[in-house]
């Protein structure tokens, strides 16, 4: 894919950002606020809380497992057979398509609620893979860092209207012809699957793979071989495989906060409401913050954004010990509005300048599994934690020392253009 001009923010461009805005609807409205929320208190009602928090925590085990096992050949698979578009279509379809269906499971089930989350979660982080990959197919490497702070500052934005939406009819659901908040955060997970599939489809119709694409019938063997070679000849790319590894470690962390602070903010005793307050508040304050992360990065290198919010969120996880009312959990949601669009955008900024460009699948494909492996780290200790303790802010504790060792690791990233 040529870049025409020397336009950053051209058509193409603008339809990827497009698609943050709305696959950010699920990890917005179904993952941070109302699955976890309407799991608890709807489909695992007849069960103790705690117990089923404990179930929630290792369906998101389950889901990142299977993220790990099969991230990588996914990847190297789209690099094989020039299958970016195709992948990314499908997968995020069927994302779509399962989290539509959680409108139709009903009180008590609680068994078929996180099947159809573990599947719809599993597709939308798998898509993440060549979604992220075509940042190198329609960009230049001194432009990945502003244009990947773009797309998730205005996922922010597009996944947080939706959201507010959504609350709304919640909170107040006979003012939108739904007859209790139940009916109102089902139809809610319909509207997601609609939102998602309209962003969609600008990338779908600007977005063109390259035509030297070349067929092979075994493309996940030879997938596998390339994987392999690659690390046998990790030397090659020290760089990229020290920020994986400093990866894995630090974005283990801001991914569990997004999983879990509904569990957390409900373990605490803070009322539903109070919870969708704070989830907006995020939205809101991460928009702007992003967009100024992007003009640090640019500016002053992805590794002092990641330095930043590295400690800020080791501050966060500390501050959330000292949580016992509904404004200092708005504090908290603020702060993390700050920060997380910064650590995400950047992430995904610096790796794209490590990376060979021939292999951009392969090595996103990485990328996107350190990362859920280390999702699968938290939300593990976290639910074992809860598990013999029952105190939840225990179990969040040692998640800050994940974050300090990848932040002492990233030093170790000697340069940001491969």
């Amino acid at each position: 894919m040529s870049i025409s001009g020397n336009k950053i923010f051209n058509k193409t461009v603008k339809s990827w950002i497009a698609y943050d805005a709305g696959n950010s609807a699920f990890a917005t409205t179904v993952v941070a606020a109302f699955f976890p929320i309407f799991y608890l208190q709807y489909w695992a009602s007849p069960m103790p809380e705690l117990q089923a928090s404990v179930y929630y925590s290792w369906a998101l085990v389950i889901s990142n497992v299977s993220i790990l096992l099969t991230g990588p050949i996914i990847g190297a698979v789209t690099d094989l057979n020039q299958s970016t578009k195709k992948s990314l279509t499908v997968l995020t379809l069927i994302s779509i398509f399962f989290v539509g269906l959680l409108y139709f499971v009903e009180a008590g089930s609680w068994l078929p609620a996180l099947a159809f989350f573990v599947v719809a979660n599993y597709c939308f982080c798998v898509a993440q893979i060549p979604y992220d990959k075509i940042l190198t197919k329609i960009s230049t490497p001194d432009n990945f860092s502003v244009i990947s702070n773009q797309g998730y500052a205005w996922g922010y934005f597009g996944g947080g209207l939706l959201f507010i939406v959504n609350a709304l009819m919640s909170i107040n659901p006979s003012s939108f012809g739904l007859a209790s908040q139940a009916e109102a955060i089902r139809v809610s997970f319909l509207m997601v699957s609609v939102w998602w599939l309209i962003f969609l489809l600008p990338l779908l119709f600007n977005y063109k793979d390259s035509k030297n694409a070349h067929k092979s019938q075994n493309s996940i063997a030879q997938s596998v071989k390339n994987i392999i070679s690659t690390f046998k000849s990790v030397y090659k790319y020290k760089n990229a495989f020290i920020f994986l590894i400093a990866f894995f470690l630090f974005i283990d962390g801001a991914h569990t906060v997004v999983y879990m602070a509904s569990t957390f903010a409900l373990n605490l005793g803070l009322e539903t409401s109070s919870i969708i307050q704070a989830l907006i508040l995020v939205q809101i304050v991460a928009f702007p913050a992003t967009l100024i992360w992007g003009y640090v990065a640019a500016n002053y290198g992805d590794k002092l954004v990641l330095y930043i919010t590295i400690i800020s969120y080791i501050c966060i996880i500390i501050y959330s010990t000292t949580l016992s009312n509904a404004l200092e959990f708005y504090l908290l949601a603020a702060w993390v509005g700050c920060v997380q669009g910064g650590i995400q955008g950047s992430s995904r900024g610096l790796f794209g300048k490590l990376i060979p460009q021939e292999k951009a699948g392969e090595f996103y494909g990485l990328y996107n599994v350190m990362g859920r492996a280390g999702a699968i780290l938290g939300p593990a200790m976290v639910g074992g934690l809860l598990a013999l303790y029952g105190n939840v802010r225990i179990a969040l504790l040692p998640i800050a020392i994940l974050f300090i060792l990848g932040g002492l690791l990233l030093t170790r990233v000697k340069n940001e253009i491969a």
